[in-house]
Order: C-alpha cells, then structure tokens, then sequence
C-alpha cells in the first residue's frame, strides 16, 4: 500500500468489548484532532499492514443494501458530515458480530482518507482498524534537575490487529482491502465475513495464487497416492509446473498440462482434482497469471529431498543428473551427476 501523498481528514476512536463476555461499548462524541507532525505515524501505523493484491467487494445474502458496513461507507462518501454517526453504527455493528469467546476487546478506529493510491487511481477512502494488543514501552520525560525515564502503554507500528481499507473509486464502484493478524482464510471469518459481509474479487492475482494452491497439493497429496513416483519426480513436476508459470503470460490448462504433465494419466488426474476447487473458488480455465502472486507462492513450493536427519539435497534443475537405488547390503542412496563443484 502507498501511503506517500496520502491524507487523513477525519478520526475517532472507540471501544469495542467482546458481546459474550457482556464487555459493553464505549463511543467518542466527537472527533480527535490530527496532528500534522504524527500524521505520518498514523498513516503507517493503519496502511502499511494492508497488502492491496488481495480484492474484496461487499455482498449480502438477500441485499446488498442490507450490508451494514456497505450503508456506513455509502452514507459517508455521500455526505462527510455524518461521519460521527456513522462511526458510531459501526462500532454497534461490531460489537453486535463479537459473540466468539476468542475475540479481543479493543480500540476501534474509523478513518476517513483522501489521496489513496489505490488500483493505480487516486480516490477517497474509509478505514476501519482495530487494536486489540498494546505494549509497554520506555519514554524519557525531562524534568528541572534531570530525565526520567518511566514506561507506558501504546501499540505498535506495524501491531495493527484487524484492518479494512474501503475505498469509492472513480466510477463510484467501492473496493475493500483486508488484514488481519490472524491470517486471511478461516480464522477472519469473524472480521470478513460477518462484520464486513465481502467476498473475495477474482482478479489475476487471486486466480493465479487458487492455481498454484491447488496444482501444490496436488502433485504433493494426490499424485503419491494414484501414481508410483519418486521424491526426485514429484519435485521435477513442482520446478516444472513453477517454470512455466515464470514464463507464461497467460493460463491455459491444455497448454499447461502439455507443458507440466507429460502422462496422459496424470493430465486426467490433475482436471479431475482442479476442477470442483476451480469452479468453486471462481477461476477460469485461462487467465492472465501475476507474476506478484507467482513470486509470493513460490516459496510454499519445496524442492527439498529429505533424507533421514542427515542430508537436504535442493533439486532445481535437471532430473536426470539424479538417480536412485539399491546397493547389496539393501541400503538406499542417490546418485548424483555434476559438472563444477561451487
């Protein structure tokens, strides 16, 4: 998220307990004040968290307008005098979906912002954050004769523990941008799914990254149980399935399985597996890939041959230049071809 450029031009902050634990709600009547020389603070402190690759839009069983936090931030793009009100109905909505005995008492912020850069247009935004974690920390105070140095509680820079980004784009359109420390699937359903009501937009980058999920688990769960491979042949399938998504611009499952997976047995395995997951989570058959979303999810793709405790052998290249075997005393080892030793 690029905050440079960016202003905030209202806050208020409020206390949100947990509804189970009949905690309560505290509101603000008014404003805070926004100091010039912490502005930047609070702009990092409630953005720089936000990863702006994951989309979101607001949805609604029966009616979108029945979407609370739609009709906050609807009600305060149209009219930035009811600001207040609308911070206030926001912290009753939270409040109202707090009910699990996991979730945190903690300080609601409302944001109003202009200037976001945001799909690489600059529009108005409303934030919503919550501090639910706030840590001691040391400060100097000087008096007349010496500092002292005493502590007190604060949260953070990068502490933030729930954020939403919504922001009114050009068109009028409204798009939401997410985080929460607890990860972005199953555990936020609390935050996504029942206070902010949104699902995901399936854009590039979230096609990109469902693929790559699924053809993972793939070739790591699905392929060893049907198939007889080797570690050596299910990491080749990963570097090769990883390498074509590298330098592809675009996704075709044709190509893809023509390119990736050689065997007409595992072709018919793969959109057997992929195509439930694909339908369900809303990806086409071909699609522009991101090369953010690749870089991101390379890292869940292990090339690691693990044996026993003593050896890690990395495999990023050439599948022939390694081979199994047997010797007499039935021991297992691996051979290994090579030209230069580095």
């Amino acid at each position: 998220m690029i905050i440079s450029d960016s202003k905030i031009t209202n806050i208020i902050t409020h206390y949100v307990g947990n509804k189970l634990k009949d905690e309560g709600y505290s509101l603000s009547d008014s404003a805070s004040s926004i100091y010039e020389e912490s502005e930047e603070y609070y702009l990092k402190y409630f953005l720089s968290q936000l990863k702006s690759e994951e989309k979101y839009r607001f949805t609604h069983p029966t009616d979108l307008e029945l979407n609370g936090v739609y009709q906050a931030a609807k009600t305060v793009f149209e009219d930035q005098e009811s600001f207040i009100e609308v911070s206030h109905n926001l912290a009753k909505l939270l409040y109202s979906h707090s009910e699990h005995p996991k979730i945190n008492e903690g300080v609601l912020n409302v944001v109003l912002l202009e200037n976001i850069a945001f799909s690489g247009q600059r529009c108005e935004a409303l934030g919503i954050f919550k501090s639910e974690t706030n840590v001691p920390f040391l400060k100097v105070e000087q008096t007349d004769a010496n500092y002292a140095l005493t502590h007190d509680l604060g949260y953070e820079l990068n502490g933030l523990d729930k954020g939403a980004l919504i922001a009114q784009l050009p068109n009028g359109e409204m798009e939401v941008i997410v985080y929460d420390k607890n990860g972005l699937r199953g555990d936020s359903k609390f935050w996504i799914d029942d206070f902010l009501g949104l699902e995901i937009i399936s854009n590039e980058f979230y096609q990109t990254t469902e693929l790559m999920k699924v053809t993972r688990d793939f070739i790591e769960k699905t392929v060893p149980e049907e198939f007889e491979i080797t570690r050596p042949d299910q990491i080749d399938l990963l570097n090769r399935s990883m390498d074509y998504l590298k330098h592809a611009e675009t996704y075709n499952q044709n190509e893809y399985l023509d390119s990736v997976l050689h065997d007409e047995g595992l072709k018919e395995s793969f959109r057997s597996f992929t195509s439930n997951h694909m339908q369900e989570m809303n990806v086409p058959e071909s699609f522009a890939i991101s090369e953010v979303a690749v870089k991101k999810m390379a890292r869940t793709y292990k090339s690691v041959l693990k044996l026993d405790k003593n050896f890690h052998v990395y495999i990023h290249g050439d599948r022939n230049k390694i081979e199994k075997g047997v010797d007499e005393n039935g021991q297992k080892y691996y051979k290994i071809y090579f030209e230069e030793e580095r």
